[in-house]
């Protein structure tokens, strides 16, 4: 029986991509059963299993990486004309950024996307699965998608502007003993911070004085002096009412940044558009951004 309805093609090329059937109902907004369905459906058509089943997710089989490519000429094709005769209607660009990522390190490469002679729409979603490109430390980045670097950096002190340890350079754990911390519990590094807070130096734990749910809002509570946080350097530059000085005893806790994509050719040019932005000559790139970090 031919294959007439694109929706299991659809769904095909969304598992591949995301690495998992759930992703895939949530990309294409419908119940993960209808996925297995049609996948099973494909498999029984094209005589042989699409996927090996994992712990690490969906790892295509031979069958199935030449049944994505020749799908995904279809579905272009199919895509190409549906945009012809909507008039050419902007494609949106999902984007995703963690909650220890502020997209001002970004912001040259997303004007770079949005000012293309085909500038997409830019769209924020909560689920990294969904997402085109995402924001992110490599640590974090989803395993179903190629991770490009394009800084590292460490972490510093964030202080208001004009407390009395921001006039100095550098900081040690026995200049904080006096002050009060805000939490970052969503940070991959928070283990280690709390290792590092705890260490010989202070003779308690430092008290905290808030727990933040991201990054854009810690520095807001910095800013309003209600404590002091442990932030990546660069966030220095994403607001003049704080200063970010570096931390002698944390010297070991770096992150190397960049952008996750999905495995499709406009997610990957949206990378490649993003990224050269941010490291290209001329550019103000990320490396740049301030003391403490290496542009890769």
């Amino acid at each position: 029986m031919p294959m007439n309805d694109l929706a299991p093609l659809r769904y095909f090329r969304s598992a591949y991509e995301t690495g998992t059937f759930s992703a895939a109902a949530r990309l294409n907004e419908v119940r993960q059963p209808s996925v297995s369905a049609a996948i099973a459906r494909l498999e029984a058509h094209y005589g042989g299993p699409l996927f090996h089943r994992g712990a690490a997710g969906l790892v295509p089989t031979d069958l199935g990486r030449e049944l994505y490519q020749m799908a995904g000429v279809v579905l272009n094709s199919l895509n190409q004309m549906e945009d012809r005769l909507a008039r050419r209607v902007r494609p949106v660009l999902r984007l995703y950024c963690f909650a220890d990522v502020l997209t001002s390190p970004f912001e040259q490469g997303l004007r770079a996307i949005t000012r293309d002679a085909e500038g997409a729409v830019l769209q924020f979603t909560d689920d990294a699965a969904l997402a085109d490109v995402v924001l992110c430390a490599e640590d974090c980045a989803p395993q179903s998608m190629p991770f490009r670097s394009l800084w590292e950096e460490g972490y510093g002190v964030a202080l208001p502007v004009g407390h009395a340890l921001s006039r100095e350079a550098e900081l040690s754990l026995a200049d904080l003993a006096e002050v009060s911390m805000i939490s970052r519990p969503y940070c991959p590094s928070a283990d280690l911070f709390g290792g590092v807070l705890q260490d010989p130096g202070p003779a308690k734990a430092l008290p905290v004085a808030a727990k933040a749910m991201h990054d854009a809002q810690l520095l807001d509570l910095v800013a309003a002096g209600l404590g002091v946080a442990l932030v990546p350097m660069s966030h220095g530059r994403a607001s003049q009412r704080i200063v970010v000085r570096p931390l002698r005893d944390a010297k070991d806790v770096r992150r190397r940044m960049g952008i996750a994509h999905r495995r499709t050719s406009f997610a990957a040019g949206a990378a490649d558009r993003l990224a050269s932005a941010l490291t290209g000559q001329g550019a103000r790139g990320a490396g740049q951004i301030t003391e403490g970090s290496e542009r890769l």
